[in-house]
């Protein structure tokens, strides 16, 4: 009889790892208890016991090398135990022991594991069994990775093809059922039999869809170890059955005594085990596994004498493995296993297809660095990683350079007796860089701490990096000296994606009152392996290309419309205002052009906020004008985000810090805003908290006032002049208009606000449209975005590309949004082809994220973009902000920009 049962993953088996985090090590230390080791020694211990110790090893080193690195620290079992005379004698895989280094200490073994390298590897995770079985020839055997990630890839092509049906090759993709000719049809007709004599030579023999097994001593057992392997290896590929009970060289029938086996038993273990199968799906359909079992009575001589016990077992549709893949990593601070699914994925994982965004480069890709590391893209007309590592740490070939100059002058003018120490440090290295920060923890995203004076990352030849702290005060001094150093080495390896062997050395000094000093730690440092050191130049710059990363590497917007997450590099304008002391530029202005990054960094700062002030969300406000920015913002669920409307109607007792985004958009007729705002974050007055605001002032696309101080008062400010967001012939059209502006700026902006300090950096070499035109009513206007549309469709974009923005009140938008919808419908019903959706839903900008077309006025679509737009602008615009209005609405768009200017 046919069962069918949906694959389910069991949970990962629990293990006897743990994390050590009494050492001195800046590192992930793996504890795995006692180990008897040398060659000799461990080929006398007792078979089990040496498969279960060298089990721990080998997990606890697949976890490291996917968790950035770290050490392995087992207690030597045999006391006796030399490590230059015995000999480690652990089994260890040939492609994990180049990532590998050993030490001994007295009677403690370390094994230093360095990262997983995707190049040196080709694949994104180390496994020691991916458990993904397949049949060769008349065997099953299991899948190495790199075969593993090839048939899965294969699976997901062969399943897109199937369901995509403009593909060519749909028809080939089609899963089909059983082939069943010769051998195979013999098996099947051995399956439809009831009884069997005892040593009856069966006529056919192993084939690519038949196995035979026999059973061991206990029956339960022998199905629970070998039918996983057989059923993932046969559904994987076309199917095929296996006999419990066959000789495989004889092909005689022998079964299983009768009084050895329980048939509800031995089936319900069948049942289980199928049922428990991992499966991985690329289809839509969750198909689940199919199979029949069937037990075939043998009888000797008339009499029964046991049974054979037979599966059939289809293909599948998609992946099945025998068990939960063996791959391992440290996360929350333990040893776990990976799920099947997220196993499957980050196996998987590549590069996102940058083809839509035609400005963007590859700065650093998935398959050449590490497991953990995302995709780094730049524009494609900045400069590249290599040029901005020499830029900002460029190593000399004679001396040690001190870094960043600004910091480290005022670190040394603010502390007396800091110079002498750092000069006394640096006498020893004769080449290098040493780069400082009043907190590295905080440029790490982790909590300040008070009693830090600086710390600062020395990077040096045949050295190990070096990370100082010094300290005003001795308290809890070993607890953040080792922490923001192993925080550094995983970001460096996990963000910055750097493949070599690495170690960060931290070291601690006590600074007093009186300008003497006192080491820490000295004594308790750790020691490394040689090959730690950084032995040549590119090594050293290798790894300063990673910390460019680190420090300019954030978060883009494009990740949502890319599906995975890619990090941007920085501008210089942008990391240095992220780098400026929250502590002594507690209000700030920031006055950026439309597509400078003004809202991502707007966010940055808050998070810089809770780390220097260990603030809760609750403390920190975020305030824009409208709707769907706040609702765009909110999703980091870092802050409290309100409209300025809001804002004003309620009392914010719990709130230290605000950051302002869009001030340009703010009006002042529910009141004083920014007088609201700066007494809330000066309640404290020995302790006043943040207030920044950003804005725009070309972007002020209203008469009323805005409710900002006069430009004079707007200290410190600062500017960001540097635009990427728009292809050249839009950045063309913004530039013209900016000029207009500027020769006809609206009477509530103030004199001198539109000009710049620094004149406008707009990159170039990226295609774009823009067509303007005129049209004398709705129902032209609205016939010319649909056919546009239909044709933006056609060349591979979709609706989430575009927005349709308006100059209207909110009665008129609804109007257009009706007429559309009629006019986009009756299009796409009358180029209706098979598989194709009929269904296109247009909504307002609180929808910014989600695969619809965006219709809303350009007020409320400030602060966000798309790569289409469409700008509807009645001729009864206030000719005061016209050009304000052609600004706004041009600058949402990144490639295509239709401007229509309706008579009506």
């Amino acid at each position: 009889m046919w069962r069918t049962f949906q694959g389910c993953q069991p949970k990962a088996e629990r293990m006897g790892l743990k994390i050590d985090s009494f050492t001195n090590f800046a590192e992930f230390v793996i504890d795995a208890g006692k180990v008897t080791l040398g060659i000799q020694q461990r080929m006398q211990m007792d078979s089990l016991l040496r498969t279960q110790q060298n089990e721990v090893i080998l997990q606890a080193v697949c976890a490291l090398l996917n968790s950035g690195g770290g050490v392995i620290k087992a207690e030597i079992e045999n006391k006796d135990y030399i490590y230059e005379i015995h000999g480690i004698g652990l089994d260890l895989p040939p492609v994990f022991r180049s990532n590998l280094d050993e030490m001994q200490q007295g009677n403690l073994f370390f094994l230093f594991v360095k990262s997983w390298d995707t190049e040196a590897s080709g694949l994104r995770l180390a496994t020691l069994c991916c458990n993904l079985y397949y049949r060769h020839e008349t065997s099953t055997d299991v899948m190495d990775s790199q075969e593993a990630l090839e048939f899965l890839n294969k699976k997901s092509r062969t399943l897109r093809a199937l369901y995509d049906p403009n593909s060519l090759h749909s028809e080939e993709a089609q899963v089909g059922g059983h082939y069943e000719t010769g051998t195979t049809a013999m098996a099947a007709t051995l399956f439809g039999r009831v009884q069997l004599q005892y040593l009856e030579r069966l006529y056919f023999t192993e084939s690519l869809h038949v196995e035979f097994q026999m059973f061991s001593a206990d029956p339960v057992q022998c199905i629970k170890e070998q039918l996983p392997k057989c059923v993932s290896a046969f559904a994987n590929a076309e199917g095929g059955y296996v006999f419990f009970g066959v000789h495989d060289e004889t092909h005689q029938v022998i079964g299983c005594e009768k009084e050895k086996i329980s048939l509800p038993s031995l089936r319900e273990s069948v049942n289980g085990c199928i049922r428990k199968l991992p499966v991985h799906h690329f289809c839509s359909q969750r198909h689940i596994i199919q199979y029949a079992i069937k037990c075939l009575e043998v009888h000797d001589k008339g009499t029964l004498r046991g049974y054979v016990f037979a599966v059939r077992v289809e293909p599948f549709c998609c992946a099945v493995f025998a068990k939960v893949p063996s791959s391992w990593q440290v996360k929350d601070n333990r040893v776990r296993q990976l799920a099947t699914k997220e196993w499957v994925a980050w196996m998987m994982e590549a590069d996102p297809d940058l083809s839509r965004f035609p400005e963007m480069v590859l700065a650093r890709s998935l398959s050449y660095a590490t497991p953990h590391s995302r995709t780094v893209c730049t524009h494609k007309n900045l400069e590249c990683l290599k040029e901005m590592q020499k830029r900002h740490f460029s190593v000399s070939s004679d001396r040690i350079v001190y870094t960043p100059e600004s910091v480290y002058k005022e670190l040394f003018s603010q502390h007396k007796g800091l110079r002498d120490l750092i000069n006394m440090e640096m006498r020893p290295i004769s080449q290098g860089i040493l780069i400082f920060s009043s907190s590295w923890a905080v440029d790490l995203g982790l909590q300040e701490k008070q009693s830090v004076v600086c710390d600062a990352l020395l990077i040096s030849q045949n050295n190990n990096p070096i990370l100082y702290t010094v300290f005003k005060c001795d308290r809890d001094w070993k607890n953040y000296s080792i922490t923001v150093a192993h925080s550094l080495k995983q970001r460096l390896v996990n963000t910055g994606g750097y493949t070599g062997r690495l170690c960060v050395i931290p070291l601690a000094f006590l600074l007093n009152p009186d300008k003497t000093v006192r080491p820490l730690c000295n004594s308790e440092v750790q020691i490394y392996p040689e090959s730690y050191s950084l032995l040549t130049t590119q090594h050293m710059e290798a790894l300063l290309q990673s910390l460019v990363i680190v420090l300019f590497g954030s978060r883009s917007f494009l990740s949502e419309e890319l599906g995975s997450e890619v990090l941007n590099l920085l501008t210089d304008q942008q990391y240095e205002l992220l780098s400026k002391d929250l502590r002594k530029t507690r209000e700030m202005f920031v006055h950026g052009l439309t597509g400078s990054g003004k809202t991502m960094l707007a966010l940055r700062i808050i998070e810089k906020i809770r780390n220097v002030f260990h603030c809760q969300a609750s403390n920190i406000l975020y305030i824009c004008e409208n709707q769907p920015l706040k609702k765009f913002v909110s999703r980091r669920n870092m802050f409290q985000a309100v409209t300025r409307k809001n804002f004003m109607k309620s009392d914010f007792g719990r709130i230290q810090h605000i950051i302002i985004d869009e001030a340009h958009n703010f009006h002042a007729e529910d009141g004083d805003w920014y007088r609201k705002a700066k007494a809330i974050t000066q309640r404290e007055r020995n302790r006043p908290g943040i207030l920044w605001i950003f804005l725009d002032y070309f972007q002020t696309s209203h008469l009323c006032c805005s409710g900002l101080p006069p430009l004079s008062v707007q200290f410190p400010r600062t500017e960001l002049t540097r635009v990427f967001r728009n292809a050249d012939v839009i950045a063309s059209y913004l530039q013209e208009t900016m000029q207009n502006i500027r020769e006809n700026p609206p009477p509530n902006i103030p004199p001198g606000s539109l000009v710049m300090c620094q004149e406008p950096k707009w990159t170039q070499g990226v295609p774009g449209n823009l067509e303007i035109t005129e049209y004398p009513d709705l129902e032209g206007t609205v016939i010319y975005v649909a056919d546009k549309c239909q044709l933006l469709w056609r060349n591979g974009y979709s609706p989430k590309d575009i927005a349709v923005l308006l100059f209207s009140r909110a009665s008129e938008i609804e109007k257009y949004r009706d007429n559309l919808l009629l006019v986009l419908r009756r299009r796409r019903m009358s180029q209706l082809t098979e598989g194709s959706n009929p269904f296109i839903l247009v909504r307002d900008a609180l929808g910014a994220l989600v695969d619809y077309i965006m219709l809303d006025s350009v007020h409320r679509f400030s602060g966000l973009e798309r790569n289409i737009v469409f700008g509807i602008i009645p001729s009864a615009v206030e000719p005061t902000i016209y050009y304000n209005i052609l600004f706004c609405l041009a600058s949402r768009a990144r490639y295509h920009l239709y401007i229509l200017k309706v008579s009506v």
